[in-house]
């Protein structure tokens, strides 16, 4: 039976929408194979245990992840204090492991130098482009944020996160997430199927797409009110090159 119409041209939308969704991890993993070593062993690993079907996320847990902002505090996801002169941004995709990394390996020494002491304060801009899940995820992460909670949030994600791609961001994972994230689940949830939800994630995808940040993680810097400026993308130096920028 030959095929309608319609029928046609959802499956060649379908199709087209697949091809932009590969396109963007490949152009990601060149990226981030540029940029760093780590970034190697973890995009291949993630490429094998894709192929063999993989593991899906960690089991959620009260974590001491959120314990890294635990008295820090944040205003419209921006982590310290508001009258800090430097603002460090970082572009991250809650599901991207290079973002992992970078947060248990190079911020702990830079919030707790910079921005406990107010020198710095730290804004998240959640972008997307992983896959639908990153879609799910930030959106309920900007609910977190209205309760003053993304960060925590951000860091209770990581330490459960999974798979790629594999459907782990599902209601109940997210709602055990910001249960232990000290973030009020139903309500995040219900932020995450509104307008705001989805301007907040076309606000971050036009900012990035203005400096030209097409990876994740990508860290720019801004003092006094300069215009943003990318001073890292991946985790190569990271440490550094985030000290050397507000120096």
């Amino acid at each position: 039976m030959s095929k309608s119409k319609r029928e046609l041209r959802e499956q060649r939308r379908a199709a087209e929408r697949a091809a932009v969704v590969a396109e963007s991890r490949r152009r990601r993993i060149r990226t981030l194979l540029g940029a760093t070593g780590v970034a190697v062993v973890l995009v291949v690993a993630g490429i094998a245990i894709s192929a063999t079907g993989g593991a899906k996320a960690k089991p959620v847990a009260p974590s001491s992840a959120s314990k890294l902002v635990a008295g820090i505090q944040e205003h419209n996801g921006v982590l310290g204090d508001p009258k800090a002169p430097v603002t460090v941004t970082e572009y991250l995709d809650l599901q991207c492991p290079i973002c992992q990394q970078a947060s248990t390996a190079n911020l702990p020494a830079f919030i707790n130098t910079y921005v406990r002491t107010g020198k710095v304060k730290l804004q998240a801009r959640t972008l997307s482009f992983i896959g639908p899940d990153s879609v799910t995820a930030a959106k309920v992460a900007h609910g977190a944020e209205q309760q003053g909670k993304l960060w925590s949030f951000i860091e209770t994600f990581y330490a459960s996160q999974g798979e790629e791609n594999s459907g782990y961001v599902t209601t109940d994972f997210l709602t055990k997430v910001a249960d232990a994230a000290g973030v009020n689940a139903k309500q995040a949830i219900d932020f995450s199927k509104g307008q705001s939800a989805q301007s907040a994630l076309d606000q971050a995808d036009a900012a990035a797409q203005t400096l030209g940040v097409n990876s994740t993680p990508s860290f720019t810097v801004s003092k006094n009110g300069s215009a943003e400026k990318v001073i890292a993308v991946g985790l190569t130096d990271l440490t550094n090159k985030l000290n050397k920028a507000v120096a």
